[in-house]
Parts: structure tokens; C-alpha cells; sequence
């Protein structure tokens, strides 16, 4: 959201630039609404306050936009190992961590005695609530863990998250 805001803002100002230089080049003269802003940047001095606050903040704008475009963003996706036969140079399969959890909470609740799943993940845990009318909680935790780990290392993540499974009995 913040490039494409950015963007769009840089467009705008390109385009006014390149419709004010047409104009002055198809007139000769510069359109009158510049007026006022050309007569402040004629009164301006190398030593002037003003010029000094607008290039200390354009520039820091400016190293703002260059780091976010350098530096790397949160991850949003884990990774599958290939399909057999794929080459690991050429293919990568991947798949988001919104993904990962409705995979996770559609297989909780596919299993017996569960009620409902509520599923948060990450690239390296998944933890999931599960409401469950049983009473045996702590023994139901540990299958639908295992269960979860088999259906992950069946669909081939590569590294496998670390699953939690938290049982509430009602």
C-alpha cells in the first residue's frame, strides 16, 4: 500500500511537470499560477532556513523510500518441497501462512470429538485452539499434534513448524 500510494504520488507530479513544461515550451512563458511559488524560490538563499527544512526532509523521504525498497518484508509464505522429478533450481512451490492455518483448522476439524478449531501460524509454529466436548483433553492434545505433524510432513513443508495443539473442554 505505502509504493503504491507513493507511486501514484510521483505520477502526479511527473505529469503536472510534464503538462507545466509543455505549456512553457508551446507559450514561452511560464503558466501564471506559478506566480507566487516562482517568486518565493527567487527570494530563497543557499543559507535560507526554509531551503534547509525542505532538503532535510526531502532527503530523509528519500532514505525512508530507499530502505523500504531494500530491505526485506515479513515473510508471508512457507515453503513445499518440490513435486518429484522438479528441478530445485528452476521451481520453488510455496504456500501462504493464512493457507497454512486453514489447511491446519479444516484438518482439526475434520477429527474426531472436535467441535471447532481456531488456527494461528507462522513459518516456524502453528498454534491451535480446540473446543472439544470430551473430558480427556491432555490425551486428545497429543493426537490431533501428531495428527497435524503428519498431515505437514504429508504435503511436504520445508521446514516443518513446530505444532501446538491447546484443548478447551466445554
Amino acid at each position: 500500500m505505502p509504493a503504491t500510494i507513493t507511486a501514484i504520488i510521483l505520477l502526479a507530479l511527473g505529469v503536472a511537470g510534464a503538462w507545466i513544461g509543455i505549456s512553457r515550451l508551446i507559450t514561452g512563458t511560464w503558466p501564471s499560477f506559478l506566480a507566487p511559488i516562482r517568486q518565493f524560490l527567487a527570494e530563497l538563499s543557499w543559507s535560507s532556513p526554509a531551503l534547509w527544512a525542505a532538503a532535510t526532509l526531502l532527503t530523509f523521504l528519500g532514505l525512508i523510500m530507499v530502505l523500504a525498497a531494500l530491505l526485506p518484508g515479513k515473510h508471508t509464505a512457507v515453503r513445499l518441497t518440490n513435486p518429484g522429478g522438479a528441478d530445485d533450481r528452476s521451481a520453488e512451490t510455496a504456500m501462504t501462512r493464512r493457507g497454512l492455518a486453514k489447511l491446519a483448522s479444516t484438518h482439526l476439524d475434520q477429527a474426531d470429538g472436535v467441535d471447532s478449531a481456531s488456527v494461528k501460524a507462522t513459518a516456524r509454529k502453528v498454534t491451535a485452539t480446540v473446543r472439544t466436548p470430551l473430558h480427556n483433553a491432555p490425551e486428545l492434545s497429543g493426537k490431533l499434534t501428531k495428527s497435524l505433524e503428519r498431515k505437514f510432513a504429508q504435503i511436504g513443508l520445508d521446514p516443518a513448524p513446530r505444532v501446538t495443539v491447546k484443548v478447551v473442554s466445554e
